[in-house]
């Protein structure tokens, strides 16, 4: 017969009922020490749940991005809205002529160096009028026309049978 470990007598009584008042305080006695020397001992294993930590529940980025994303729509509902309470409360006509002048940011830019390549130029075509000819054009002519009437002549001779 196994005896509980926390039990200050004997299993075997000899005479029933005898000291049995003080035998159960003996026995609670021994029986919270018990319990409390079990409460106190620590697991050796750890077999709680893991932590859970917030971030990994709470996307904050994906939240950012949604909340931005309901913004660009709200703004643009609000520009629609604004455009459409335009067209109601006027005629109700679009304004769509392209009656503006297109303007280039780099025009002055863009006319002085045209000034400045004309200046060139015009310095250029200077030089080229002052400078006296090399070559006699009068002599080329009268060399084109001898070789035109020699290739004459030899087509002629060509032609007749």
């Amino acid at each position: 017969m196994n005896k509980p470990s926390y039990l200050s007598y004997p299993a075997i009584v000899t005479i029933p009922g005898q000291y049995s008042k003080l035998r159960n305080q003996w026995d609670n006695h021994y029986y919270e020490a018990h319990r409390n020397s079990v409460k106190k001992v620590k697991a050796v294993v750890d077999n709680k749940a893991p932590r859970t930590y917030l971030h990994f529940h709470i996307k904050m980025k994906k939240m950012q991005m949604e909340q931005e994303r309901l913004a660009a729509i709200e703004r643009d509902n609000r520009l629609l809205i604004e455009k459409m309470a335009h067209i109601m409360s006027t005629t109700g006509c679009v304004e769509n002529w392209n009656d503006y002048e297109s303007k280039s940011l780099n025009i002055g830019l863009r006319h002085r160096e045209l000034v400045k390549i004309t200046l060139e130029n015009h310095a250029i075509l200077r030089r080229i009028n002052n400078q006296k000819p090399i070559y006699n054009h009068n002599k080329w002519i009268d060399n084109f026309q001898v070789g035109n009437l020699d290739i004459l002549f030899y087509w002629l001779k060509m032609r007749v049978p």
